[in-house]
């Protein structure tokens, strides 16, 4: 770091300056467009034998931030002066780039604003292969493997920060509370936030994810949810087909008694109030 004194008894510091071929470097990604780059892009612009060092240098100066094995965030230029930080999403697409997975949870509920809730301190990653769960600037990434298939389908594309960010579409989103309730904290807090998000999306989607894959308790208790909504019978005949193969009598609300009326065309106790 340069140091600078002035005529006043405050020390001010200047960022360390940038060799000329790192502005080089640095100008021609922002001219591609380039939000991030990898090992293997640096290896190409400098060579192998220095491409480890010139990635390290511009990690020290803040020009790179290095987000997993290999896996660089590249600030603009123009931001070097000042404190800068990419959301965790941009960091989660940057570390999963070239690779398929979305973005789901209560942060793509919120996202698809379906509650009125900030959920940002924990970022839900569905993918292939096997991660392990870490922190990305200020949220903590947890990641859910699923089949290939369920990656296939279900998703959006959005730009955030300048990066293409893959996450669940409204749909998916509330298949994936049903599926995997733990993502809301428990069973009766997922039914609670799909009962309040239903009247905002596509309940033909809804019943098209379900019944390609979604499990046989979401499917049973997603078709009592839109048969109260007034769903009519023949656009739930996919949903119903699904149900038809499990003999599987289940609670609305797994959490509470199982006290209520029971619906026998869902194999389900409606004790949800």
């Amino acid at each position: 770091m340069k140091v600078a004194k002035t005529t006043t008894k405050y020390v001010r510091t200047y960022s360390t300056s940038l060799s000329r071929r790192e502005v080089a470097l640095l100008a021609g990604w922002e001219r591609a467009r380039r939000v991030s780059v990898t090992l293997d892009d640096i290896r190409q612009a400098v060579g192998a034998p220095v491409a480890r060092d010139v990635a390290s240098r511009l990690v020290a100066k803040k020009a790179l931030e290095r987000i997993g094995a290999g896996r660089y965030l590249v600030r603009p230029l123009r931001t070097l002066s000042r404190p800068t930080a990419s959301s965790a999403a941009v960091q989660a697409a940057v570390l999963l780039q070239g690779e398929p997975y979305y973005l789901g949870g209560l942060w793509a509920l919120t996202f698809h604003r379906l509650t009125e809730q900030q959920y940002v301190s924990v970022l839900d990653a569905f993918v292939a292969r096997r991660h392990r769960s870490r922190r990305l600037g200020g949220a903590r990434l947890v990641f859910h493997r699923v089949s290939p298939e369920r990656l296939s389908y279900g998703m959006v594309a959005t730009e955030l920060e300048g990066m293409s960010v893959q996450l669940s579409d409204p749909e998916r989103t509330l298949i994936d509370l049903l599926d995997f309730p733990e993502l809301a904290g428990g069973g009766g807090e997922a039914l609670r936030m799909v009962k309040q998000a239903l009247p905002r999306v596509d309940r033909a989607k809804l019943v098209e994810y379900a019944a390609r894959g979604a499990r046989s308790s979401t499917c049973q208790r997603l078709g009592v949810l839109l048969e109260r909504a007034g769903t009519a019978p023949r656009r739930l005949a996919e949903l119903h087909r699904r149900v038809l193969k499990t003999k599987s009598v289940l609670s609305m609300d797994p959490g509470t008694s199982r006290r209520g009326h029971f619906n026998p065309r869902w194999g389900v106790i409606e004790n949800d109030g």
